[in-house]
């Protein structure tokens, strides 16, 4: 990577806000939420996602926290249930899958990415789904294979 002109580094220490790259100039991803370039103009500029949208996502994923240690403590039979039995790996999946579909969308950025993105993102998630239900096929179908010796 070449060197940056003489001229060019006195400009950035004199004048940082009018460098483009530099922390707090457009484009450098570093603009605070009130500058100008932080409403989204339609075309290529980087999305900013406000603190309101993290702490919403946040808040999803405390509940979903919650959700997941009172489905553990219902399905180990405690308060008087009865647990879930069979259907306890897909719902600790479908907990977990909500949680990871948030985390990619929202933190990861891939809902504000470009359609390649999210295409590629969408083709990892296809085939987890495909070695998912490969795995659970093989789970749910364990009983109907005889056991030596029983």
């Amino acid at each position: 990577m070449a060197q940056p002109s003489p001229e060019r580094l006195k400009t950035q220490l004199e004048h940082p806000e009018k460098v483009a790259g530099n922390v707090g100039h457009a484009g450098s991803g570093t603009q605070p939420e009130n500058s100008p370039h932080f409403e989204d103009h339609g075309d290529d500029h980087t999305h900013h996602v406000s603190m309101m949208t993290y702490y919403k996502v946040f808040g999803f994923l405390m509940v979903f926290l919650l959700l997941t240690v009172f489905a553990f403590f219902l399905d180990k039979g405690l308060f008087g249930f009865p647990g879930f039995g069979f259907w306890s790996a897909p719902i600790a999946l479908a907990i977990a899958f909500a949680k990871a579909m948030a985390v990619v969308l929202i933190f990861m950025h891939v809902k504000f990415s470009s359609k390649l993105v999210q295409i590629f993102a969408s083709t990892g998630l296809i085939f987890v789904g495909i070695l998912f239900l490969l795995t659970m096929n093989d789970y749910w179908t364990r009983a109907w294979i005889p056991v030596a010796g029983q």
